[in-house]
């Protein structure tokens, strides 16, 4: 079974220079979040053994103000007092928890789950050459879901679409264009291992781009 997980909640600052560029983009927002784990805050170097960083933008409305909230799942324990002492007053708030998925994944157990993933299929085109394609039709999507599911020990009861589209991400001097959707619903545990080794290591592509992270609650 995989070991017990960190889930930070983050408040960035949208009045803070950086952190208003980190909001419009994915990339730089990821390379940013490295900096919390000792030894992978340099641009492109490598996450410490066995880490598998996963994120996902949210949006929680207070006082009907819409506020962007950054979920970050991690094996190691993150250091955000690091980052915002790196850059002050990046962050405005943060918390950390312990996910141990052990009690909460047990065969036949409904859960609800919600899902910001990278939905795409390798295709070949008429020259052979292979490429991935976004998927667009919402049946197209459902059904991508539910393959992830039967790899991934959980079989998907229903599932509503909250929101889908193309996203643009620039690495580097490269803009690479993804198509998206948010999936919300509930799932039965087929098998626990494997769904916890799923939580761990994320859905779909383009995870360092705020993709794949598969959050679950009772």
């Amino acid at each position: 079974m995989t070991p017990a997980l960190h889930l930070s909640r983050l408040h960035l600052n949208e009045r803070h220079r950086h952190a208003s560029r980190d909001l419009a983009s994915a990339y730089a927002l990821h390379q940013t979040l490295r900096w919390a784990f000792p030894g992978a805050g340099q641009q492109d170097a490598p996450l410490p053994d066995g880490e598998r960083l996963l994120w996902r933008q949210d949006v929680l409305a207070g006082n009907e103000v819409l506020k962007p909230v950054i979920l970050v799942q991690s094996s190691a324990p993150p250091d955000w007092g690091a980052l915002n002492a790196r850059d002050p007053d990046y962050l405005t708030a943060w918390e950390v928890r312990t996910l141990d998925l052990v009690p909460v994944l047990v065969p036949d157990r409904t859960l609800h789950f919600r899902l910001h993933a990278n939905v795409s299929v390798r295709r070949r085109d008429e020259q052979g050459r292979s490429a991935r394609h976004g998927l667009h039709r919402s049946e197209e999507q459902l059904d991508w879901l539910e393959r992830q599911g039967e790899r991934g020990g959980f079989q998907v009861l229903g599932a509503e679409i909250v929101r889908s589209g193309r996203v643009r991400a620039r690495k580097g001097q490269q803009t690479i264009t993804l198509h998206t959707v948010t999936f919300e619903g509930a799932l039965r545990v087929t098998q626990p291992a494997q769904l916890a080794q799923t939580v761990q290591a994320g859905l779909g592509h383009a995870r360092s781009l705020g993709c794949g992270l598969l959050s679950l609650a009772p």
